[in-house]
């Protein structure tokens, strides 16, 4: 399958969705990743969160709908027990999602969020091929334990939507990296531009090979790009290397 990553500014709504539209409508990929906080970043977000009939996930639905293309991104959601950072993947009439567990409080997530209390784990087909996969947002990154458990269960592919600063970006891809090679998995992370409230953020979006091979690097600008991925290529490595056999349960003494 086709992944493409849309390495944009998270500025105004309308801008924004208008970039969505016209990448995904011009571009030939089977599934679109895009930021964290696509519609809001951390502006007034509380303000500017939707619920789940908003007109943002109206119009991304209805574009996923109409050009058959997969949408994944994250939003602030409004429920009824509070807002939530939460992460889309959007295909048709078919809605993935996952609330952030791991709150970045250095940015007032903690005091804007509602944390997520559990993993989620996908399955899902594109071009008939079924495949499964998960999702986690930005911070999330940091805990590895996620990442071991979702391959354990059989994730072949995470998408990582993120607003990750530029300050931090050698972080970012050292650990896109990690994640990578560590469970054997394709993990593509899709990282915003820009500055806001003084953070300049760092792109270097990215998508990871099951080796820990860099596919593909954006740079720390708007921009876009396309890989092929296969999947098969996570049972070809582990033929190799099976990290996920090797594990061991130590005690500590």
């Amino acid at each position: 399958m086709r992944v493409a990553l849309g390495q944009i500014d998270t500025t105004d709504k309308r801008e924004v969705l208008e970039k969505v539209e016209f990448l995904v409508r011009k571009n030939s990929a089977d599934i679109f990743v895009f930021p964290e906080l696509l519609t809001t970043g951390y502006k007034e977000v509380a303000e500017n969160a939707e619920d789940i009939n908003g007109e943002s996930l109206r119009f991304l639905r209805g574009l996923s709908r109409e050009t058959g293309k997969a949408l994944v991104f994250s939003m602030a959601l409004r429920r009824d027990d509070g807002i939530y950072n939460t992460a889309f993947f959007i295909l048709g009439d078919r809605i993935f999602y996952y609330d952030k567990a791991h709150l970045f409080k250095p940015l007032g997530e903690g005091e804007i969020f509602k944390p997520g209390r559990s993993l989620r784990l996908f399955e899902t087909e594109i071009g008939g091929n079924p495949f499964k996969f998960s999702l986690q947002i930005c911070y999330d990154l940091r805990f590895p334990e996620a990442f071991r458990k979702l391959a354990l269960n059989g994730v072949k592919i995470i998408f990582i939507p993120a607003q990750w600063p530029l300050t931090r970006v050698g972080v970012w891809n050292s650990m896109l990296v990690s994640r990578a090679a560590e469970n054997g998995i394709f993990i593509v992370g899709c990282n915003r531009v820009g500055e806001e409230k003084g953070i300049v953020y760092g792109g270097n979006s990215s998508v990871i090979s099951p080796a820990g091979e860099v596919l593909v690097r954006l740079g720390e600008r708007e921009g876009f790009a396309v890989v092929d991925v296969d999947l098969k290529e996570v049972e070809r490595v582990r033929e190799r290397i099976n990290v996920l056999a090797d594990v061991v349960d130590l005690d500590i003494e």
